[in-house]
């Protein structure tokens, strides 16, 4: 996708103002106690390694694989870690489809099995051996004129599709779950955790490591899963029905007008509130008495609070 944050003026008219949205959610992002949360995260597997180099592998993996609960899938990314040792990046580095792939035998989680472990094993090998880090891979497809990081993100996913990995899949047929850990921004799919890997890798505050300093956060789009899409639906970013990429650039652009340098700091307070339950998606006198987004939540708007 190559398209500005909104398309036109009139994407942006029914959005609540700047200043109505600003305190709420600066509040909400400076009070929020991260740390409290991040063990129910799934940047809890990255934040585990001191070293980069094993931070990003880590992080990529973590990421693919977070589809569904936390409860579910981070057994199996926990799986995975203890059969690559102390140093993940290490392990890929040394990696030996014909001698290693048998350590992920008994691996399932939903769709992935075995062989998509493999898969990303010998196919982030190469991309380290070609290029030093992921982080080098992701600049060499940025280019600062960019409207968002999108088009360095589909030339990112190419390079763990377009391989030669038949040493993995016979006749280089690549899996159903393998294609699922790298979507192509242009299919028009909200990416979501490919979003999430990036929102690690570059925002330089916490809980989020800024690793590739030479991308501004700025360019990041908002990782939007079913959290995401009802808090900004209740605040009033999203009209969308469709979790897509174009929600996900909607939904940015609305944030972007809080802050332009890093619109996507919200993220990790906005899904937390709705994942810890605090959210409830309806109007409720007791659950929604504490919260910090109730002045601007469409279930409260028109009515009077109580004395």
């Amino acid at each position: 996708p190559q398209g500005t944050m909104l398309e036109s003026a009139a994407e942006i008219a029914w959005m609540p103002s700047t200043p109505r949205l600003q305190e709420p959610l600066d509040r909400l992002y400076r009070e929020f106690d991260w740390a409290a949360r991040a063990d129910l995260d799934a940047i809890r597997f990255p934040i585990r390694y001191a070293d980069s180099a094993d931070r990003e592998v880590v992080a990529l993996l973590a990421a693919c694989m977070a589809y569904g609960r936390v409860d579910l899938f981070g057994p199996w990314v926990d799986w995975a870690l203890a059969r690559m040792g102390d140093s993940p990046a290490r392990f890929v580095l040394g990696f030996d489809p014909s001698k290693d792939a048998a350590r992920f035998d008994g691996f399932r989680y939903r769709f992935n099995r075995p062989r998509d472990l493999a898969a990303f094993c010998l196919a982030t090998q190469r991309v380290l051996v070609a290029h030093g880090s992921l982080g080098v891979f992701f600049r060499a497809g940025y280019a600062p004129d960019d409207p968002h990081v999108g088009p360095a993100l589909e030339r990112f996913v190419a390079g763990f599709l377009v391989q030669d990995l038949s040493a993995v899949f016979p006749r280089n047929r690549l899996s159903y779950g393998y294609r699922h850990w790298f979507p192509r921004p242009s299919t028009g799919g909200a990416c979501k955790r490919l979003h999430l890997f990036l929102r690690w890798m570059v925002r330089r505050e916490a809980p989020d490591f800024g690793l590739w300093t030479d991308i501004p956060p700025s360019a990041l789009l908002m990782p939007v899963d079913t959290h995401i899409e009802n808090m900004a639906r209740a605040v009033g970013l999203t009209r969308r029905r469709s979790r897509n990429w174009k929600m996900a650039e909607e939904i940015t652009g609305g944030l972007r007008r809080l802050d332009p340098s890093d619109p996507v700091k919200y993220d990790f307070s906005l899904c937390h509130t709705r994942m810890s339950g605090q959210c409830l998606d309806r109007r409720d006198e007791a659950g929604c008495a504490p919260c910090r987004l109730r002045p601007v939540c469409r279930h409260w708007r028109g009515r009077r609070r109580p004395a």
